[in-house]
């Protein structure tokens, strides 16, 4: 019994040392993990160093840059209203698909010379954009179209 509560206490002990190492800082008692730090760092250093490798002083300054966004996302959970967390989050995801979304130069041209062909025909006075100036806008705005066709695509819509 005592070789058994001896092995249960340095598990634990073990354990619990393994998740104090996991914290690389707090931020107003938000924990800063290691796996934070490291994605982080993958980012700011291409890979090149790591949470164990950088000086103390590096440290600081890498909780320090991290803690605008963890203040911005407490406060966010706080302050915000259901609705708006449903638009942020909305938007967010939105951006999210649309990045994934793939629209070439060609499907972007073809819907900038219908639309310069509907304003000829309508006889507008307003000067049309070259093609390079608004075709990024242009591809945004079928990458939008083509996630939510297919989010349209398995709706099942009642009306009541």
């Amino acid at each position: 019994m005592k070789k058994v509560l001896a092995l249960l206490g340095l598990t634990l002990a073990l354990s619990t040392t393994a998740l104090v190492a996991k914290t690389a800082g707090t931020v107003n008692g938000m924990i800063v993990t290691v796996e934070e730090a490291n994605k982080a760092l993958a980012v700011l250093t291409k890979g090149k160093d790591t949470w164990e490798t950088i000086p103390a002083e590096g440290k600081t300054q890498l909780i320090q840059m991290m803690a605008p966004s963890k203040l911005v996302s407490a406060e966010s959970k706080k302050s915000l209203t259901d609705k708006e967390k449903e638009a942020a989050l909305s938007g967010f995801w939105m951006q999210k698909k649309m990045s994934e979304v793939k629209v070439s130069d060609e499907e972007a041209k073809v819907v900038y010379d219908k639309e310069v062909a509907a304003a000829k025909k309508a006889k507008s006075k307003q000067k049309i954009p070259s093609f390079d100036e608004i075709k990024n806008n242009i591809k945004m705005q079928l990458a939008q179209a083509k996630v939510v066709a297919k989010l349209m695509k398995s709706a099942k819509i009642k009306v009541k």
